[in-house]
């Protein structure tokens, strides 16, 4: 009896290992991707750590832009990280594992994975290399975003020297947030489709931060306690939490895209896409989205 009670306790505490090496190994790729992406995305730390006046907003808004490459990496790591306890990421390494068994290659519209699939815990590399893919339509999908919310800014300055400008300060701002939204919206949408048109990228990702509103308060809320926090302490702060903030962005954002996913999954008619992105079998086939061309161009 006694060494049956062994062999019971021996899978148990090999299953509790392995759930102990699987959180530690998610927790060192958050963090060093997160490092990584400090300087990936080093103006915009710089401006928020160093440059602490409203009245230099275009400064931020450059940086901003400058600093998209950096983001849209590390959206890419979160995408595809085997280390990772991501249901996203397992479901595509397996689809991708059923499809090359029966001799289908992926879409060349859809973006291979970005990280070695033999990967456990290592990131820089697959972090700079999905920066150099991503880095010019990054900049090319922020800029006019950046220039948007320059012009809102610049006319909520105007409106404050108005009399009866403060009515406009609500529809201002709430552009403004959604314009955000849509800048975290369509760089997922980019790293998933790296041969986009940038116009769609950018009307879809407008359309699904409408969509799912109530995810844009819950991102944009752990954002603004990242920007607070930097203020306060700004080496802690950006070292141990820039990782785990922004996985938490993408984890919200990503939802967010989610109906766009199944519903390009639907018009591929490819049933192994269609499994990497966990189509149900049954269910509604309507949606907003219909445009698949723009994305496999």
């Amino acid at each position: 009896m006694a060494g049956s009670d062994g062999d019971q306790g021996r899978p148990a505490k090999g299953y509790a290992m392995r759930a102990l090496l699987g959180i530690t190994n998610s927790i060192a790729v958050v963090l060093g991707a997160g490092c990584c992406s400090l300087l990936g995305m080093l103006p915009l730390a710089a401006v928020l750590i160093f440059l602490r006046d409203p009245q230099y907003y275009p400064t931020y808004l450059l940086a901003a832009v400058l600093s998209a490459p950096g983001l849209a990496a590390l959206f890419a790591i979160y995408r595809d990280h085997p280390g990772l306890s991501s249901s996203f990421a397992r479901a595509r390494r397996q689809a991708l594992d059923s499809m090359t068994e029966r001799g289908h290659a992926l879409p060349d519209w859809i973006a291979k994975p970005y990280v070695d699939s033999g990967t456990v815990y290592g990131f820089f590399r697959a972090y700079w290399r999905a920066y150099k893919v991503l880095a010019l339509r990054s900049w090319a999908t922020w800029l006019p975003l950046g220039l948007i919310a320059f012009a809102l800014i610049y006319d909520l300055q105007i409106a404050s020297q108005l009399s009866w400008g403060q009515i406009l300060f609500l529809p201002i701002l709430v552009c403004l947030l959604l314009l955000v939204q849509t800048a975290l919206v369509s760089l997922v949408l980019l790293v998933e489709y790296p041969r986009a048109r940038i116009r769609k990228v950018l009307v879809n990702g407008l359309l699904l931060s409408v969509r799912r509103w109530y995810m844009m308060v819950l991102s944009l809320a752990v954002l603004a306690g990242y920007v607070w926090g930097l203020m306060r302490s700004p080496i802690l702060v950006a070292l141990l939490a820039t990782g785990l903030i922004w996985y938490l962005v993408w984890a919200a954002v990503r939802w967010q895209a989610d109906p766009f996913f199944q519903q390009m999954a639907r018009e591929s008619g490819d049933p192994g896409v269609q499994a990497m992105y966990g189509l149900p079998d049954a269910g509604a086939k309507g949606s907003s989205f219909t445009a698949l061309q723009d994305y496999r161009q």
